[in-house]
């Protein structure tokens, strides 16, 4: 486009990788719609558009960084209710409630993008969850409020919500009054672990429920054309959930592939392709949900199939990867092994129908409904008494032009803070050292192979 304005300048953003940095100006008066576009035009053949480095103007920026933004605890509520299934099939559905709620924030379809985290750059919060009877036995329950924006998150209580109408899970009752009484605290630790390609790894934790959530993300990014294909990366496999007062029972989720689409139309919104696959080792469970293709001409529909089925590790584990891909068809999978099945849509309600001894009485119930889900508010520390490098102080001045709608500000102060993260790179590749997780370690190399079919070591972080 002859109305942007392009600058290069090579940069080393990893000890190991040398790449090239465009910038990408707007000019005054020039449409979002019309940069978009012109943006657009360049990512067509790009194999990995993560592995490309725009500097996007601020404006087009939500005002909030990528390890705020991206975050699983959407719902914090039913993260800490997975322990009180009863059954290893109870504790699976939680799961699976849990992983389709993370995406309470898409509900709206409004794409963000926000800024992209520098090296070392860590954001910390924590969620206080009151009790909820009808979390606790499995319902969809009330939420913690609409999330806002990274300025204003600071603190929040939980608004008065309608009861649910949601059939509930069996469950352990609360252990005594004062357990139903109190507030329990979940806890986030994120961390930006590598600039290019951007690698962050997260960790959540409840200790009074025993329950850990823990992985890392890093995406791969294509675009084709028409659409725009994020899924997993190499490094990313999957979600890893620690039931440490079941023994230890872990939950490993694979990704699936997401594209927004809907770019020639001029109104983009968000679908999900192929497979999401939760497996467990430990209970023999191991779900698949199946988002189904999107027709080529009318709406979207959003729907979703699964199936919750027994399964044997050990010779789940003998298997090729396309021999257990074509296995984990929702087609392939035999009746005579599932227990559970789901349908419905992944933005708006999810169903369950379990398989029982009285088969013939077996109903269906509602498992979440997206529409009476709210992100639960982030609570952080004063911004003055966070980190230097956490993201709300790193990013203080740009979210504050932002707001203020001054949007050259904030290009400008975003500048300066890629300059300095360019300089420091360098500088690390200089000295021949490479980064220093602060928070995290591993076992083994990030990107090792997570199995075949799920390695529970590999890929996930471990705190210091």
């Amino acid at each position: 486009m002859e109305s942007m304005k392009k600058s290069e300048s090579e940069v080393s953003l990893d000890s190991a990788v040398s790449v090239k940095t465009e910038n990408i100006n707007a000019t005054d008066g020039e449409s979002k719609v019309k940069l978009v576009f012109g943006l657009l035009k360049k990512l067509v053949g790009v194999k990995d558009i993560s592995a490309m480095r725009l500097s996007l103007p601020a404006s087009l920026l939500e005002p909030e960084s990528n390890l705020e933004f991206w975050n699983y605890m959407d719902r914090p509520d039913y993260f800490i209710s997975i322990p009180d299934g009863q059954t290893p099939l109870e504790r699976m559905l939680r799961v699976v409630r849990w992983w389709f709620a993370k995406d309470t924030k898409w509900k709206d379809q409004r794409l963000r993008k926000p800024y992209n985290s520098v090296l070392g750059e860590r954001f910390c919060c924590w969620w206080d969850v009151p009790f909820d009877a009808a979390v606790a036995a499995g319902g969809q329950g009330a939420g913690e409020g609409t999330s806002t924006s990274a300025s204003q998150q600071q603190s929040a209580s939980a608004p008065v919500q309608p009861p649910s109408t949601t059939t509930p899970l069996p469950s352990a009752a609360p252990a005594g009054a004062a357990a139903a009484a109190s507030a329990l605290k979940v806890t986030c630790v994120t961390e930006q672990i590598s600039h290019h390609p951007p690698v962050s790894a997260y960790y959540y934790e409840c200790k009074e429920k025993g329950i850990v959530g823990r992985g890392v993300d890093h995406i791969a990014a294509r675009f084709t054309g028409t659409n725009i294909k994020v899924g997993p990366g190499s490094q990313n496999q999957g979600i890893y959930i620690t039931l440490q007062t079941h023994a230890n029972e872990e939950y490993n989720i694979q990704h699936p592939w997401a594209s927004v689409t809907g770019w020639l139309s001029g109104s983009p919104y968000v679908i999900v392709g192929e497979r999401a696959v939760i497996t467990c080792p430990r209970s023999g469970l191991k779900c698949v949900l199946e988002y189904k293709d999107e027709p080529t001409f009318g709406k979207p529909r959003f729907a979703i199939e699964g199936k919750v089925f027994t399964y044997d590790y050990a010779a789940d584990a003998a298997l090729s990867e396309k021999e257990r891909k074509e296995r984990e068809k929702i087609s392939k999978i035999p009746d005579a092994a599932v227990v559970a099945r789901l349908t419905g849509q992944w933005n708006g309600q999810i169903h369950v129908t379990e398989k029982t001894a009285a088969a013939a009485a077996a109903a269906q119930r509602l498992l979440f409904d997206m529409g009476e889900s709210e992100p639960a508010v982030k609570q952080t520390l004063p911004l003055a008494d966070q980190h230097p490098m956490e993201s709300r102080r790193i990013w203080e001045k740009v979210t504050a032009a932002l707001l203020a709608k001054d949007s050259n500000t904030a290009t400008d102060e975003k500048r300066v803070i890629e300059d300095r993260q360019r300089k420091e790179a360098a500088e690390l590749e200089a000295a021949g050292r490479s980064f220093d997780s602060f928070f995290f370690e591993f076992k083994g190399p990030r990107d090792a192979k997570p199995g075949p079919p799920v390695n529970m070591d590999v890929g996930k972080p471990y705190l210091k």
